[in-house]
């Protein structure tokens, strides 16, 4: 006799967001295996309802997953705006542009969060250094939900290639825009790929690409230019120049304690003893978040929260 598997409510809501999430993106078991640290074998449970799961994992799954799933409500911090309002005058503006700061300072988070809730907006992440070009443009077609014209498992460049030109001359009045996160994992000669890429779409696309803070001084030596002024170093050019040049550089101002401040008012923390000491803890948002995270893991209520429990965190 087969032993019946109870599915708690919990563990239901969250298998239909997964479920929604992987048809929406198009992504396989093994991408959501890398994107939640999970095993396949514990995704494929989750999906088919084999194995009743912890309200502890299940917590841990929904938690990785939740700036894909567009779940986070994002913290109006001055970091935060000035990174919305980026992404929002960029897709009107159809142009390229470089966005570096700090780990913490929450890149990720609101570059997602925009990709969700934008109309023919898509965010890749990089995570191997051997991703390559064509395997990225795939990614780009995918993430718009390009047909090819013919089903295969390989495209040679110019077919990808031709592809989103296609795509992007069709939808010009959605004003495309492509994210791409992570930026330091790739190799110099995608920032060259991404100004001819920019070239063929003939500025119908707007590329974003969001990195940390070395990722600026990077592109500014291979292309010959002052990091600070961005202008020439010596009277010659490289392949690299004229990529530097024609993109817009943002660099994201780091955390105050003031910020953090902020952030933890905002997230309805109001023990004055604990606000002052988080100022001092935690140094970026993504610190913070994960201590707050970690607090409804344990069912402590932030309204309510005290420095005994704080300090546990």
């Amino acid at each position: 006799m087969t032993k019946q598997i109870i599915i708690s409510d919990r563990q239901a809501s969250l298998r239909d967001k997964v479920l929604m999430l992987k048809e929406k993106k198009n992504l396989t078991g093994a991408e959501l295996s890398r994107i939640t640290g999970r095993s396949e074998g514990t995704i494929s449970d989750l999906l088919g309802n084999k194995k009743s799961f912890s309200d502890k994992l299940i917590a841990v799954v929904y938690e990785s997953l939740r700036d894909y799933l567009g779940d986070n409500d994002l913290v109006a911090t001055r970091q935060y705006a000035m990174m919305w309002n980026i992404a929002k005058t960029g897709k009107q503006a159809s142009d390229m542009r470089l966005v570096t700061g700090n780990t913490g300072v929450g890149k990720s988070v609101v570059f997602k969060k925009f990709a969700e809730e934008t109309p023919c907006c898509v965010y890749y992440k990089i995570y191997d250094r051997g991703l390559s070009w064509n395997n990225l443009l795939n990614e780009v077609c995918r993430g718009f939900a390009i047909k090819m014209p013919i089903d295969r498992k390989r495209y040679r460049r110019a077919e990808l290639l031709g592809a989103i030109i296609s795509y992007v001359e069709q939808n010009a009045d959605q004003n495309p825009m492509l994210i791409v996160d992570e930026s330091e994992v790739m190799r110099n000669a995608f920032f060259k790929e991404f100004k001819n890429l920019q070239t063929a779409t003939d500025g119908l696309l707007s590329i974003v690409i969001v990195g940390i803070s070395e990722v600026t001084t990077r592109v500014a030596k291979i292309a010959g230019l002052d990091p600070q002024t961005w202008l020439p170093i010596h009277d010659d050019s490289n392949q690299y120049t004229t990529f530097a040049r024609r993109i817009k550089s943002f660099r994201i101002p780091n955390i105050s304690t003031c910020d953090i401040r902020d952030f933890c008012i905002a997230k309805g923390i109001e023990n004055n003893k604990v606000i002052e000491e988080a100022s001092k803890t935690w140094w970026n948002y993504g610190a913070a978040q994960t201590a707050i995270d970690r607090a409804e893991r344990m069912g402590i209520s932030l309204k309510e929260i005290t420095i005994d429990e704080f300090r546990v965190l």
